[in-house]
């Protein structure tokens, strides 16, 4: 006998706690949203990472045994989440009957930006008539079938869906840093040439004595930003090409403005080198504002002037000379 969408959500409600505690997590809570809310789900998982974090993922179930899934509908339901209250680590719609229609790619991955939380479909074109095999009981009122007839791998099947919900989790932590610049002091030093390192230091040559501490200090800056730099090649790529775009066009300044100092007699060295770092603050200062960045101000800033002056289109020294 066909069951309806109502009846779907409480054999959902269930069939969650069992799965996910069957997957490993410790489940705090499976909850089924009250009839009449607008808060863009229809169930919510509760529970406890492998990390002892607190999570929770939101599930929209969709029953549709006729009618066509659109995606403006699913586009609604992550609004309402999204204006609610609750904080979501995920957001996923379940329809074991019907794939999406008409999804604005273009839009969907903004929102997923903008919103900071990962959004999965799991839907037939996902293979997902397995997942509702893993309890016989569930999979034959679902489809409305007298026996389930899939042959599978159980637990692959459940490694296969714990390692999704882990790659959300992982996503999600990700989004919620993405505007994020955090520069960490650490103790190793960047994967580069050698002679980088020799040519910032002819540069400090002209402002510091061979003793001053400060040398110590911001060859350490200039290595915490490129050990940054390297750190966002698998977790941020989109950061580390802002980032790159910023430093290049903040390298074309830096040689407009070091032939300036060079032609200028009466311009000292010191002051140059005071000056270009508060050329390239109202730069990051601009930067920020445009990719709504937060965040290590002060350490990204002498991070990149001193990789310019190491990189040579930067020279506070009088046509190279200290």
């Amino acid at each position: 006998m066909p069951i309806s969408g109502s009846d779907f959500e409480k054999i959902i409600k269930p069939f969650f706690q069992e799965i996910f505690e069957e997957m490993g997590y410790i489940v705090f809570q499976v909850r089924q949203q009250t009839a009449g809310t607008q808060d863009g789900f229809d169930i919510s998982v509760l529970f406890l990472d492998f990390c002892g974090l607190e999570r929770e993922m939101f599930f929209e179930c969709k029953y549709y045994t006729s009618s066509a899934l659109q995606w403006s509908d699913i586009f609604n339901k992550q609004l309402q989440l999204k204006a609610s209250s609750h904080k979501p680590c995920a957001f996923i719609c379940l329809s074991p009957l019907k794939d999406l229609s008409n999804i604005d790619h273009n839009l969907q991955a903004n929102i997923v930006k903008n919103f900071k939380y990962p959004v999965d479909f799991w839907t037939p074109d996902k293979k997902i008539e397995t997942l509702f095999a893993l309890n016989i009981e569930v999979y034959k009122k679902v489809y409305d079938v007298a026996k389930c007839n899939i042959s599978f791998d159980r637990d692959k099947e459940l490694r296969k869906y714990r390692a999704k919900i882990d790659l959300m989790i992982q996503q999600k932590d990700l989004l919620q840093y993405s505007d994020l610049i955090k520069i960490e002091d650490v103790a190793i030093d960047p994967i580069e040439d050698i002679n980088l390192k020799t040519a910032m230091d002819e540069k400090l040559n002209a402002i510091l004595s061979v003793e001053d501490p400060k040398r110590i200090e911001f060859h350490r800056l200039r290595a915490n930003y490129k050990v940054f730099l390297e750190s966002l090649v698998d977790l941020n790529p989109e950061l580390r090409d802002n980032i790159l775009r910023w430093e290049s066009n903040l390298r074309l300044k830096a040689s407009r403005l070091t032939d300036k100092f060079n032609i200028d007699s009466s311009y000292s060295t010191e002051l140059f080198f005071h000056d270009f770092f508060e050329e390239a603050e109202k730069d990051m200062l601009t930067f920020y504002s445009d990719f709504n960045l937060k965040g290590d101000r002060e350490k990204l800033l002498n991070g990149v002037v001193f990789e310019l002056a190491a990189q040579c289109p930067l020279d506070w020294r009088k046509n190279g000379k200290a």
